[in-house]
């Protein structure tokens, strides 16, 4: 019979696997960074799946607003990983680097003064919450059975 903790730990892990493959099929896995931030630690009865602060906006992108230090860089890592390149404007002479800090710059600002495209256009994409609270059903389901095996064995060495 399983304990609780191998439940909940099979049943995160469930969760951590298809949010992962959900990333990949929806082509949401530029770097892999946001999937490698998930890990289930699992102790006393109790679970927990950690992850990057990014998943909420790859589901409902990101309003406008103040943006993290850094963001200038984190968006020119996000488009090498998914293999966009900047080039220099006509008649302007820069490197790559420079005309990759320039595009960098320019999708900040924009998303720092109208927010993101899936913002926007107040679309949605389901990366982890369908798979959550199917999981979820099933976690519940498996940790009645459970019990109700844990209760009955009790009930049979009582007798």
């Amino acid at each position: 019979m399983p304990t609780t903790n191998d439940l909940l730990k099979s049943h995160l892990e469930n969760i951590k696997t298809k949010i992962a493959e959900r990333m990949a099929s929806s082509g949401r896995n530029a770097s892999g960074k946001s999937v490698a931030s998930l890990r289930v630690e699992v102790s006393d009865g109790h679970g927990i799946l950690w992850g990057s602060k990014s998943f909420l906006a790859m589901e409902r992108g990101r309003g406008p607003g103040a943006i993290p230090m850094g963001f200038v860089e984190i968006i020119a890592a996000w488009a090498k990983a998914k293999g966009i390149s900047a080039h220099s404007k006509a008649g302007v002479r820069q490197d790559k680097d420079t005309a990759m800090r320039s595009f960098a710059g320019a999708v900040a600002f924009n998303i720092m003064k109208k927010g993101t495209r899936l913002f926007r256009n107040k679309q949605y994409n389901d990366i982890y919450t369908s798979v959550l609270n199917e999981e979820l059903d099933k976690m519940s389901e498996a940790m009645v059975i459970n019990l109700l095996d844990q209760v009955s064995t009790i009930n049979d060495n009582v007798e």
